[in-house]
Order: structure tokens, then sequence, then C-alpha cells
């Protein structure tokens, strides 16, 4: 969110996850009947392959969508987008455990201690991985995460099936960004429309980047009169910049 749109929205991530999980919760109630029909087993598998597809479709579009500070019918628009696309993961996520926990009731506890052991991990690995990968690489080892529990989920002899569906799923943002036909990264930033990236680099708080852009006379001072230094232009989150001087 600091990256796609501003810094003031980094912390909005953390509402929508907390919207999506509740809604799911919600959802689940008021289905309870129907979601009730089906074997725990399948229906929780199906429900994973759903989470991991609408994790990488997502962000698909979340990297890619672009929105303005100034209030505008335009930029309304496309930040409720962004919202909703940002609150679809955590609705199907929450959603398999949401039916995990209920449709498991005679193992509950068991079910509570795999849910409480995933989220310690996720806490270790995350910032590591985030090092590694970036963030957009996080989100399709999510959705990796989701295909494997998909394949733990589904009875035996729907496993294969289930596999080649999630590793479909998962291939499909391996390949174009790979290739470059359909990159799941962030290239084309706020302010930077049409700038040539010499370098980006995600770390475990953010991304930094650096443009082929002189960065003008921000870090001048009045009283110089001589020729402009060569610079480059680098910044953090697609906002916060600074010049780097030729040397």
């Amino acid at each position: 969110f600091s990256v796609v749109m501003f810094y003031h929205f980094a912390f909005l991530a953390i509402s929508i996850a907390l919207f999506g999980l509740s809604a799911s919760g919600v959802f689940a109630f008021v289905r309870r009947t129907a979601l009730a029909r089906s074997e725990p087993g399948p229906q929780l598998a199906a429900r994973s392959l759903v989470f991991a597809a609408c994790t990488i479709v997502a962000l698909f579009a979340l990297v890619r969508l672009r929105v303005g500070l100034n209030y505008s019918p335009r930029n309304l628009m496309l930040m409720l987008a962004i919202y909703a696309l940002a609150a679809v993961p955590f609705f199907t996520g929450g959603l398999v455990v949401t039916l995990a926990i209920s449709r498991m009731a005679g193992r509950v506890n068991t079910v509570y201690a795999a849910d409480l052991l995933g989220a310690a991990a996720g806490c270790l690995v995350l910032l590591p991985l985030l090092d590694q990968v970036g963030a957009p690489g996080v989100v399709v080892a999510a959705s990796l995460l989701a295909v494997t529990a998909a394949v733990l989920f589904a009875p035996a002899a729907r496993r294969p099936r289930t596999a080649g569906i999630g590793l479909a799923i998962v291939l499909v943002p391996i390949v174009g960004q790979l290739t470059g036909l359909a990159g799941f990264d962030v290239k084309d930033t706020k302010g930077h429309e049409g700038d040539q990236v010499l370098f980006s680099k995600w770390n475990s708080f953010s991304r930094i980047g650096v443009y082929e852009r002189e960065h003008g006379d921000w870090s001048l001072s009045p009283a110089y009169t001589g020729p402009k230094p060569k610079t480059r232009f680098m910044d953090i989150d697609s906002a916060a910049s600074t010049p780097i001087l030729s040397v």
C-alpha cells in the first residue's frame, strides 16, 4: 500500500485484513446450513484453491492500479477498488480457517493448535522472506501455502487432481514474472510513469528504487551558482526521494 498508494495508507492494510477475516466469519454463519451439506475435506480443499487463485488475481491487479492523493471521483473509485481487491484474499483465506474450526469441532484443539503454530511460523519467516523474494514474492508464497493446504485437505483419491489445479494456479505468476509477459512486481509506480528503473530491491520494511532521472536542485544550496552535478533519482516506497551524486 505504501508503494502503490502512499505511506499514509500502509496501516490500512491491517484494517482490511481484519475486515476480510471478519466478513468471512459472518458469511460462514449466514450460510452455515448450505455449507454443512458438503464433506469437510473436499470443501476445505476447494476453498483453499479459491483462496490461492484469489490471492494471485488480487496481486496481479494491485501492482497495476495507480491512485493520486487529490480528491476526484476517479481516485475514489480506484481506492475503493484497491480496498475490495485487497480484502478478497483475507475473506477467502479466513473462510478456510472458519470452516476448518467449525466443521472439525470434535478436533478443535488440534485445529486451533495448528492455527497458532502457523501464525507463529509466519511471523518468523516473514522478514527473511521479504528480504529474499520481496513483497509480491511473499504473496505468491502465501498462495503456494494455500495450494499445499488444499492437497492435504483433499481425500487421497482427489489429491493428484487438486495438486494439478494448484500447480497451474501458482505457475501463472511465476511464468509471467520470468518471461516478462505479465509481471507480478511493482514497476510503473506512482510518480515514475515511463521512468527507466535502474535498480529496485525489496527489504523487510520498504522498497528501494533508482531511476534514470535527474533529481533537480532540491539538495543544492541557494548560494551555489555552478553547473548541476550529474545525479540519479533514488527513493523509498516510490515517495521519499534523495539524489545520488556521480563521483
